[in-house]
C-alpha cells in the first residue's frame, strides 16, 4: 500500500496538482491531463492521468509525492539501454512497465553520427514528422500503445503515469491516444502537446548550449534545435496519418489499438467527470 505524505509536506501543498506545479513540472515536464475538456462536455478528472519526462534525480520529498499518487502503474517508453543509464525509481506498490519505442530517441551520443553524415554530404532532415507517422503505422510501436491502453483499462480508474526521456514525443503521442479514447477534440490534444514547449524550454536551452559550446556547425545546431523543438505539425501529422490509414482517429483507436466502444465508454466513466 502506498504511504501517505509526510505531515510536514501537507502544509506546503493545497493539492497534488499545485505540488506538481511548484516542485517538479518545470524540471521533469511532469504534468497531468486533469481539467482538459473531453466527451459530452465533461472534463478529465484531476490527479488521475500523469505524463512526464524521465524521473531523474528525484529527492526524498519528490519520491514521496510520487508514491502518494496511488498509481496503478508507471509506463516507461525509453529503450532498454536508456532505462539502464537513467533508471526509473521504484515506487512502492506501483507496477513498472518498460514498453520501448525506438523512435524519437535522438540524444547527445548521436551527434558524432550526425556530424559524419553531414561531412559525407548527406541531406540530413528533421526526422520527427516521419517518426510521428510511424507511431501510427509501425507494427511494434502500435503494439506498445495497444498494451498501454489495455493496461489503462485493467487499471479500472486508478491513476496512471507514463514517461519517456523528455516527455515530448513518445509521451506526447500516448497522451494524444488516451485523450482520443476519452473523446477530446483535436484542439485540446494539440494544446496539451504544445505545453511541452513551455515546460521543456529551460532544459532544451541547456542542451543546446552544451552542444553549441563545442560545435559551431550551424547545420548541426539547426538539426538539434529541430529535434528538441515542439511543433503542432508533428502531432497533427500523426492524427492525419490515423485518418489516412484508418479513415478516422476513432477508427484508429478501435481498430488499430483494439479499444472498443464499450472500452471507451468505461474509460470515460472512470476518468471523466
Amino acid at each position: 500500500m502506498n504511504q501517505p505524505l509526510d505531515p510536514s509536506l501537507q502544509e506546503t501543498m493545497a493539492s497534488v496538482s499545485s505540488a506538481l506545479h511548484d516542485r517538479m513540472r518545470q524540471r521533469l515536464n511532469l504534468r497531468q491531463l486533469g481539467g482538459l475538456p473531453a466527451a459530452d462536455g465533461r472534463t478529465v478528472k484531476a490527479d488521475k492521468l500523469f505524463r512526464s519526462g524521465e524521473l531523474a534525480d528525484l529527492n526524498a520529498e519528490e519520491l514521496q509525492l510520487l508514491e502518494s499518487l496511488g498509481l496503478a502503474f508507471i509506463c516507461d517508453f525509453r529503450t532498454e539501454d536508456k532505462g539502464r543509464e537513467v533508471p526509473t525509481p521504484a515506487v512502492l506498490g506501483v507496477a513498472y512497465l518498460q514498453l520501448p519505442v525506438a523512435g524519437a530517441n535522438f540524444g547527445p551520443k548521436d551527434i558524432p553520427r550526425l556530424i559524419q553524415a553531414l561531412g559525407a554530404g548527406e541531406n540530413v532532415v528533421d526526422p520527427l514528422p516521419a517518426v510521428y507517422r510511424q507511431f501510427v503505422t509501425d507494427e511494434s510501436t502500435r503494439s506498445v500503445y495497444t498494451q498501454l491502453m489495455r493496461t489503462l483499462i485493467e487499471a479500472e480508474g486508478r491513476p496512471a503515469f507514463w514517461h519517456c526521456t523528455a516527455g515530448k514525443d513518445r509521451t506526447g503521442f500516448a497522451a494524444a491516444v488516451i485523450l482520443l479514447a476519452l473523446g477530446a477534440d483535436e484542439e485540446t490534444i494539440i494544446a496539451d502537446y504544445m505545453l511541452t514547449a513551455e515546460y521543456r524550454l529551460e532544459a532544451s536551452e541547456r542542451i543546446l548550449g552544451q552542444v553549441s559550446a563545442v560545435l559551431t556547425d550551424e547545420r548541426v545546431l539547426g538539426f538539434v534545435r529541430g529535434v528538441l523543438g515542439v511543433r503542432p505539425e508533428y502531432i497533427v501529422g500523426a492524427l492525419d496519418e490515423m485518418r489516412r490509414v484508418y479513415g478516422s482517429t476513432e477508427a484508429y483507436v478501435e481498430q488499430g489499438l483494439g479499444v472498443s466502444r464499450q472500452d471507451r465508454e468505461q474509460l470515460r466513466l472512470w476518468y471523466l467527470e
